[in-house]
């Protein structure tokens, strides 16, 4: 009778041992890759935390409001792979529902966005860096993927170039789900 109540108090810490030194969990669930939490510069030089921090209406200057901030790169000529970026993430927005508002898709160009685009795109804000270049932070970013920037302007996750709108609507459900903010 010893052995048998010995063996049903032991077996909670046996079997916590077991799954954990043997039966070790798989990653987590995220599509995106987590990125280590920095801020980025604003696109005109000034750090965002800086600006949101003066900002009364708590919105950051034009380029990066208090909202969650899809970030993609549209090169100059918009080939059939930019265009599936851009579908992917407008679906995986509009899939948010009544919290898409707290999210916005921004487009970072070199120059003007191509004709057409703001009849296509109505929810994207275009953003053109000043001085004709993007910092460092944000060309080697960008460069890997889709960046997604919190309203206090930290980057967040990283999700491939051509991502999976069910996937990437997965990962902002969770968030948006977890976050308060923005």
């Amino acid at each position: 009778m010893i052995a048998l109540v010995a063996l049903v108090c032991a077996a909670p810490f046996v079997s916590a041992w077991v799954a954990y030194f043997i039966v070790q969990p798989g990653g987590g669930k995220s599509y995106g890759t987590l990125l280590p939490t920095q801020p980025l510069p604003a696109l005109d030089g000034n750090p965002t935390r800086k600006r949101l921090a003066e900002s009364s209406t708590g919105s950051a200057a034009p380029g990066l409001p208090a909202k969650w901030s899809v970030v993609i790169s549209l090169p100059d000529p918009c080939d059939a792979a930019c265009e599936a970026t851009l579908y992917a993430t407008r679906q995986a927005r509009t899939m948010l529902g009544k919290e898409r508002e707290r999210v916005q898709r921004m487009v970072v160009t070199n120059g003007n966005a191509p004709a057409g685009f703001s009849a296509n795109h109505p929810d994207a804000v275009i953003v053109s860096p000043k001085d004709g270049g993007l910092p460092a932070a944000w060309s080697s970013l960008l460069g890997r993927g889709i960046v997604l920037v919190d309203p206090l302007g930290n980057q967040v996750l990283l999700w491939p170039s051509q991502p999976d709108p069910k996937r990437l609507n997965q990962d902002l459900s969770r968030l948006l789900r977890a976050s308060r903010i923005g």
